[in-house]
């Protein structure tokens, strides 16, 4: 009986890949769940966003060379966004509230075998425009974004519209939320130009303003 029932299944998907492909079925039945999605070549990123390789020519432009390190541009809906070259990273998740991780790429020399004349790539967090918004100096320092307009690097918090400093804490204990950033600051040993009293700060993403939250001068 199960086998019957088995086999009548697979007769009715079969009949209903067929209808599929005759002209009227999705509209009929709101979509056609048996044609699969055709993938993209290129490397999404959300939103319409992606990234397409970039053609890279020899000093002199005498011959297209292999891009296999994906230098790219940023695309959004076909059109590209801008002239800058970037690539995936690994702590890259596509776009998230407007802004994107991507490791920013220069053209700073001649033409090589392995770099392309390329500088070392640098972590940047990007806009909806292909702008950078927030980038590092360290190559062993990454740009996060914590949602909304909020980003940091190591333990300072920026506004990703304006890119100033909000929040500067030595201590990396956070509680990320949907619409808050709780930070936990706790010492005063450091020295730098934006301090701010001990104590636990609630971060609006969206706002981007500070709000102390204890009773600790």
């Amino acid at each position: 009986m199960m086998k019957d029932n088995k086999k009548a299944i697979d007769n009715f998907t079969e009949l209903m890949k067929f209808y599929a492909t005759m002209p009227g079925f999705g509209s009929i039945f709101g979509g056609n769940p048996f044609l699969e999605k055709e993938k993209s070549p290129y490397e999404e990123l959300g939103g319409g966003y992606e990234l397409r390789p970039i053609e890279i020519l020899t000093e002199g432009g005498q011959f297209v060379v292999e891009n296999n390190d994906k230098f790219s541009n940023l695309y959004h809906n076909g059109l590209k966004v801008s002239d800058e070259v970037f690539r995936k990273g690994g702590v890259c998740n596509g776009f998230k509230d407007g802004y994107c991780n991507l490791i920013h790429y220069v053209k700073e020399g001649e033409h090589t075998l392995k770099r392309h004349g390329f500088s070392y790539g640098t972590h940047v967090l990007i806009n909806e425009l292909g702008d950078t918004v927030l980038s590092v100096s360290g190559l062993n320092e990454t740009p996060y974004h914590l949602g909304g307009n909020v980003g940091t690097i190591k333990n300072s918090f920026y506004n990703l519209k304006t890119g100033d400093i909000i929040l500067s804490s030595d201590t990396t204990s956070i509680i990320n939320g949907r619409k808050f950033t709780i930070v936990n600051h706790r010492y005063e040993w450091y020295d730098k130009e934006n301090k701010f009293p001990i104590g636990v700060y609630k971060i609006d993403k969206e706002t981007c303003e500070v709000v102390k939250i204890d009773d600790i001068r």
